[in-house]
């Protein structure tokens, strides 16, 4: 197998059977014909994981992120993050890892979402409101019928009040507007975890 690491991305060489789900790839993954198995960037979800296992790749070099000590009580809390934006889906599944919470699988379905989120029972699911085929309204209510204890946080360009009334009422715990204010991401997730406290529409 080839990897080649990114240039100007600060990096650190791990085994796989090291790798945290959310890490995220610093290099592009190939195979021996130069076919790519993973490209750079990728966010290393579990169904990830698994497939360089399955290729016997025992090490790669992932992008180096520092975990602030204040996000200690998030360390280890697992998420699924659902959006039909590749960027949005990088973005969150990057900030939630520098907060200490494992992305177990980053989808852009809600069906693949609620599948996932059955299977882990993530802390946390972050899901787009306007999807393709089930909307993540209807995953939002799927996901907190099977999984009472998973915090849902909805998120949508569309902020008319019927939307966010739509979310809440569907079992969401909190509603972000795109753009999302990254700065503003860590405190409102935080306060989800905060003794159970309700979190304030943006």
């Amino acid at each position: 197998m080839e990897n080649t690491a990114r240039k100007f991305i600060r990096s650190k060489k791990i085994l796989v059977e090291n790798v945290e789900p959310g890490m995220t790839l610093a290099e592009d993954i190939k195979t021996a014909a130069g076919g790519v198995i993973l490209p750079a960037d990728s966010i290393l979800s579990m169904t990830n994981i698994e497939r360089l296992k399955e290729f016997d790749i025992f090490s790669i070099y992932v992008e180096e992120e520092t975990v602030l000590r204040e996000s200690d009580a998030m360390r280890g809390k697992r998420a699924v993050v659902i959006d039909d934006a590749l960027f949005f889906r990088h973005m969150f599944s990057k900030m939630l890892y520098k907060m200490g919470i494992f992305v177990m699988e980053e989808v852009e379905t809600a069906e693949e979402g609620v599948c996932h989120a059955r299977k882990y029972r993530p802390d946390l699911v972050i899901v787009d409101i306007h999807l393709p085929g089930m909307t993540g309204i209807e995953a939002i209510r799927d996901i907190k019928s099977k999984c009472s204890g998973s915090k849902c946080v909805a998120v949508s360009t569309d902020k008319d009040r019927k939307t966010v009334v739509d979310a809440l009422r569907a079992g969401a715990d909190d509603f972000l507007v795109k753009p999302v204010m990254w700065d503003r991401l860590k405190p409102r997730i935080c306060k989800l975890f905060d003794s159970g406290k309700d979190a304030v529409v943006m």
